[in-house]
């Protein structure tokens, strides 16, 4: 395999590990009470993982390198808890359809920002896989519940371009430095969410179960992110943030899946939506050789 086809692979194990987050949240005592609790916990759960990450990998001097945070790992972090937070209040405040519609921009909005920053020119086969991607999306949302508050939409827009303009930061790094990106991602996240919780005088309680959950899910979302990290050297902005909405259709298949317990059956729109969606993926992830046709028609 060429290393832009690993990191392809790479990257859309990434997007099924974190597919499994909603079904964990769909498990949560009374989630909309704890958000706050909740990803204080995840946060600290994803920066001590990928300190450990760091750690096997560059040894204890990187405790040393993590105090000298420059410029864009502080964006890349904040950008990173932007979409955490952004996520977490527009799924309470508007529908699933409305922020998933939102979540579909990430590509669009990734390429604009790397065109901008890094110079990034997006082919017309990646250009096509979005809007096949996009197209997919409304198919799934058609016909679904698209109220809720102008608040949920803002928030899952602003959730979508905080991921949006992280994926860029990554591709602005090298090696292990864009690994940096992520622990501050996760302080950020655990220090913003505490602090809403002492301005809004908010217990410090969470169920016992729910502390389990919140420690399972930053594990994925962890996992996730050091793969989507390791594949984002090879792939442009745009192609990380398309591969990575297998997360949607795998979040759905899980949930339907009646052995995990949720049996939320999906409607048609959404099965013919998905579908596209993979095809969308599949055709992205397909790089166009005119050798190799050639010769295959040989």
């Amino acid at each position: 395999m060429s290393n832009h086809s690993k990191a392809i692979l790479v990257v859309i194990v990434s997007g099924l590990i974190w597919s499994f987050g909603p079904l964990v949240v769909k498990n949560m005592t009374d989630p909309k009470i704890y958000q706050l609790p909740y990803l204080v916990i995840r946060g600290l759960t994803v920066t001590i993982i990928i300190s450990c990450y760091l750690l096997i990998n560059e040894g204890f001097p990187f405790l040393k390198k993590i105090i000298r945070i420059d410029q864009t790992t502080a964006i890349g972090g904040m950008c990173l808890t932007t979409a955490f937070l952004g996520f977490i209040y527009s799924i309470s405040y508007t529908t699933a359809a409305v922020t998933l519609f939102m979540l579909a921009l990430m590509p669009f909005l990734a390429s604009i920002i790397a065109y901008i920053f890094l110079s990034e020119k997006i082919s017309i086969q990646n250009l096509i896989s979005m809007l096949i991607a996009l197209i997919g999306t409304i198919i799934m949302v058609y016909a679904s519940s698209f109220s809720g508050s102008i608040f949920g939409l803002v928030m899952g827009f602003i959730s979508s371009l905080g991921f949006a303009a992280f994926s860029v930061t990554l591709r602005s790094k090298s090696d292990f430095k864009k690994f940096y990106i992520l622990v501050y991602g996760g302080i950020f996240c655990a220090v913003i969410s505490l602090t809403l919780m002492i301005i809004q005088d908010q217990s410090f309680f969470i169920p016992l179960k729910n502390i389990f959950l919140s420690i399972g899910h930053g594990t994925i979302v962890a996992t996730g992110l050091i793969l989507f990290s390791i594949g984002s050297k090879q792939l442009l902005s745009g192609e990380l943030t398309m591969l990575s909405l297998l997360e949607v259709v795998g979040g759905i298949f899980w949930a339907w899946l009646p052995i995990l317990g949720i049996n939320e059956v999906p409607s048609i729109n959404t099965i013919i939506g998905g579908v596209v969606i993979c095809i969308a993926i599949a055709m992205n992830s397909y790089r166009f050789d005119k050798k190799r046709l050639e010769n295959l028609i040989r």
